[in-house]
């Protein structure tokens, strides 16, 4: 019963300093025309698997602060049951103690492992314009070598419907194995469903690089293994009067050496370590976009773990919806090729970062538990609230009888 009541005011009182949980992710600013998009399912659920989001946001270094301030958590939650207890048999004290700690890590395992295996309801975007689209520019299959081998083609365009995105490119490392399957399942019009374009991620002067389009365009210039790509053959073939390539940096990556070629770096990415370098070095990002009028895009380097999106890219591209996908897709390839730094906006799910400082590091724990709060939509909030009532009717009937025989 209290601690529903506690959570009940929490949640409630959190309204209070309530901020949107979408926002753009070079001015941290919300973004006119952009909404989160949460179903039926998702709303039921909201208190896990908002939680479970949170955790499949988080950095290494975040991560690392979560798991330390549980384990503080714990042990000085059983010291003090031990002072009040007062225990005759240490060494029987102590054997059962070390296994109450491994059924704990245990099922800490069990609640991280389920955010990436078991699937759930996710929370998409909705855009207002229909001019608008949410692209995917970096997402994998089970033909990268280090993807969930039972995420095909197919659930790759089930996972970005569920995630509110109009189209997604399959950037498999070194082959365009999945295209056979997700090219010809692709709708007629591209605004029927979520479209699948083609891609493949490299190494372009040993940097790892997303390439946009099909296999025609590049495998000349590709080594026998398909891993490494020969600028100079890309660049002779665009001089001759060939498509222009169009190769976006991915992270994590070294920001020193921007392969020469490049119109595009991720600002945000789903790695964990992606999270990481976008997060700790944002501003070293937009900096390098800025000076090299390169586009600014959001990846969300999926595997086949998890059901979060950490970011969109939106773009306007008026009458895509009428579009073939193939059309779509040289439709993209131009816009970014035409505007560069305005191609497009990063729309991320808004997540707090210590920004490297030791204090804020060590708060981390109940600093996102407060902004996990305050970043509740109203449909999340009504949630939280039915669930801790439901909390309070079952504790005050569990009670019940040891009141009556008291």
């Amino acid at each position: 019963m209290r601690t529903a009541a506690i959570v009940g005011v929490l949640v409630a009182g959190s309204a209070l300093a309530s901020v949107p949980a979408l926002r753009d992710a070079a001015t941290h600013l919300p973004v006119a025309g952009a909404a989160p998009h949460q179903p039926l399912g998702y709303l039921f659920g909201a208190p896990l698997f908002g939680i479970w989001d949170t955790l499949t946001l988080l950095t290494v270094s975040q991560h690392y602060a979560v798991l330390g301030t549980l384990i503080l958590l714990y042990i000085a939650c059983r010291l003090f049951a031990a002072r009040r207890r007062r225990p005759a048999r240490k060494v029987l004290w102590a054997m059962r103690e070390l296994l109450r700690a491994a059924v704990a890590l245990a099922a800490l395992l069990a609640f991280y492992a389920a955010a990436a295996l078991i699937p759930r309801p996710m929370t998409g975007i909705r855009l207002a314009s229909p001019d608008d689209l949410a692209v995917d520019f970096h997402s994998h299959t089970n033909h990268s070598h280090d993807g969930w081998f039972l995420f095909t083609a197919a659930r790759n365009r089930a996972w970005h419907e569920a995630g509110g995105f109009d189209a997604a490119y399959i950037t498999d490392h070194y082959t365009w194995g999945a295209l056979a399957e997700a090219l010809p399942a692709n709708p007629v019009r591209a605004g029927d469903r979520t479209v699948l374009l083609s891609g493949m991620e490299v190494r372009l002067r040993n940097r790892h690089t997303n390439l946009l389009g099909g296999m025609s365009r590049y495998a000349f210039a590709l080594d026998s293994t398909w891993h490494h790509l020969d600028p100079d053959s890309i660049a002779a073939a665009a001089g001759r009067g060939g498509a222009p390539p169009t190769m976006l940096y991915a992270l994590p990556g070294p920001l020193d050496q921007i392969p020469a070629g490049v119109i595009g770096i991720e600002l945000s990415d789903g790695a964990p370590r992606g999270l990481e370098q976008v997060r700790s070095q944002r501003e070293e990002i937009l900096a390098l976009a800025d000076s090299m009028d390169l586009a600014v895009m959001a990846g969300t380097n999926n595997h086949g773990w998890g059901s979060t999106v950490p970011a969109w890219s939106v773009m306007r591209i008026p009458g895509w919806r009428e579009m073939s996908p193939e059309d779509l897709g040289w439709a993209i390839e131009a816009e970014l090729h035409r505007e560069r730094r305005r191609a497009v906006t990063v729309v991320e799910r808004r997540m707090p970062y210590h920004d490297g400082s030791a204090v804020m590091v060590a708060a981390t724990a109940p600093v996102l538990a407060w902004e996990h709060l305050r970043m509740l939509t109203v449909g999340e909030r009504v949630s939280w609230l039915l669930w801790a009532a439901v909390w309070a009717v079952i504790a005050t009937r569990f009670r019940k009888p040891s009141n009556e025989g008291a």
